[in-house]
């Protein structure tokens, strides 16, 4: 009896090596490549017992990726852990895609260097939330505001973020400047203070001090730290299917 069940017991194993092996690790890939825009070198451990495997559950995947670019930002390195993810394997056993029956958390540890948040100025997320700043520093309605910034340089000190740039407004261009720190509220309400604005001409809102950008619920960030050339996060996303 005992020898049976060690037997199934090897059988099964067998089996679940081979999906995992053959399709889960590649089905993953590939799910995980369609969300980036750009990868330089991604790599997918999958762990977990068989009956959960072969029941459709992962119990956890641990992804390493390096020059991954998401909607826009150039995460750098970035790594990651999910678990207990409920997946269409008898699907994905047949060669179709790949798709999230839940939605998951995952944990994210995320270098960022200078490079590049410099590439990340453009995303959606960080230019609307740039250009809802200036809006405020210049006083002006998003709509109607005649003036445009060439961010030229970004620098990351301890404890300082630093972009400077060309601004041009109503036809005259000029050096700006803005400092800031970078805290981290409640998860996912990202604050910029203490904040200081350099230009040459009277900014309306350049007395601002402090300002708040909402990163949104699915975000729960826990660590935010400035060192010198990097910026180091860590926290939690939620991925819907």
């Amino acid at each position: 009896m005992q020898q049976y069940y060690m037997e199934n017991v090897a059988q099964l194993t067998n089996q679940t090596r081979g999906i995992v092996g053959s399709v889960l690790s590649p089905a993953c890939r590939v799910w995980l490549r369609s969300q980036v825009s750009h990868v330089d070198d991604l790599r997918v451990d999958i762990q977990g017992g068989s009956r959960q495997i072969l029941g459709g559950t992962i119990p956890q995947v641990t992804v390493v990726a390096v020059g991954a670019v998401y909607q826009g930002l150039s995460l750098g390195s970035i790594d990651l852990i999910a678990q207990n993810i409920q997946i269409n394997l008898p699907q994905v056993i047949k060669g179709q895609p790949l798709r999230l029956l839940e939605p998951i958390s995952v944990i994210a540890d995320v270098k960022f260097s200078e490079r590049d948040l410099q590439a990340s100025l453009a995303a959606p997320l960080l230019s609307q939330a740039i250009k809802d700043l200036l809006c405020q520093i210049l006083a002006s309605d998003p709509q109607q505001a005649n003036w445009h910034i060439d961010w030229q340089n970004l620098h990351i000190a301890p404890s300082t973020l630093i972009l400077q740039g060309n601004l041009t407004a109503d036809d005259r261009t000029v050096p700006i400047e803005i400092s800031m720190g970078i805290d981290i509220h409640d998860g996912h309400l990202l604050i910029l203070d203490p904040l200081q604005i350099n230009c040459s001409i009277d900014l309306p809102g350049s007395n601002i001090n402090s300002y708040q950008i909402d990163l949104g619920t699915d975000v729960n960030i826990t660590q935010l730290q400035l060192v010198t050339g990097m910026l180091l996060c860590q926290g939690c996303i939620q991925v819907n299917p």
